[in-house]
C-alpha cells in the first residue's frame, strides 16, 4: 500500500506502521511456557480462584481505605506488594517439607509432577490456598492497624 500514489505521499504513515510492526513482536518461548505451564495454572487456581471471595473481600478494604484517604499511598503501595507479590508467598512444599516460595526455576521443577501425581497437586493446592488465605488476613490486619479499627 505504501507503494501506491497515494502511499507515496505518507513516508510519515509508513514509518508509523514499520514501528508498530516491529514493536508488537515478543520474543516468546513455547519450550519455556510449557515448563512451567502446569505449576502456573494450579498456583493461579490455589491463590487467587479458590480463596477468590477472601481475595476480593481484602483489595476491597485496601481500595476504600485509599480512596477515602485514611491510608497514604506508600501504605497502599506496600500492602498491595504483601497481597499480590508472589516472592513474599511462603508455602511448605509438601514433598519435601520445606518452605518455598513460587519462582519460574521451581514451577519448572515441579510442573511435570503437578500434572501426572493427583496426590501431590491436592497437597500443594492446600498449601498454596492455606498460604494465600493467610496472606489475605495478614494484609487486613495490617490495614485495620493503619486505620485504626
Amino acid at each position: 500500500m505504501f507503494d501506491t500514489p497515494e502511499g507515496k505521499k505518507r513516508s510519515d504513515l509508513k514509518a508509523s506502521y514499520e514501528d508498530t510492526v516491529a514493536s508488537l513482536s515478543i520474543n516468546f518461548s513455547d519450550n519455556l511456557a510449557l515448563s512451567y505451564e502446569q505449576a502456573v495454572m494450579w498456583f493461579y487456581y490455589s491463590t487467587i480462584t479458590k480463596p477468590h471471595s477472601q481475595l476480593q473481600e481484602t483489595w476491597g478494604k485496601l481500595a476504600k481505605a485509599r480512596l477515602s484517604g485514611k491510608i497514604s499511598q506508600k501504605d497502599f503501595s506496600a500492602l498491595v506488594d504483601e497481597l499480590t507479590n508472589p516472592l513474599k508467598l511462603k508455602f511448605v512444599d509438601p514433598a519435601d517439607g520445606v518452605e518455598k516460595v513460587f519462582t519460574q526455576e521451581y514451577a519448572q521443577s515441579i510442573s511435570q509432577r503437578v500434572f501426572s501425581d493427583l496426590d501431590y497437586r491436592k497437597a500443594l493446592i492446600n498449601a498454596w490456598s492455606n498460604a494465600a488465605l493467610s496472606r489475605y488476613s495478614n494484609v487486613a490486619s495490617e490495614l485495620e492497624k493503619i486505620v485504626g479499627k
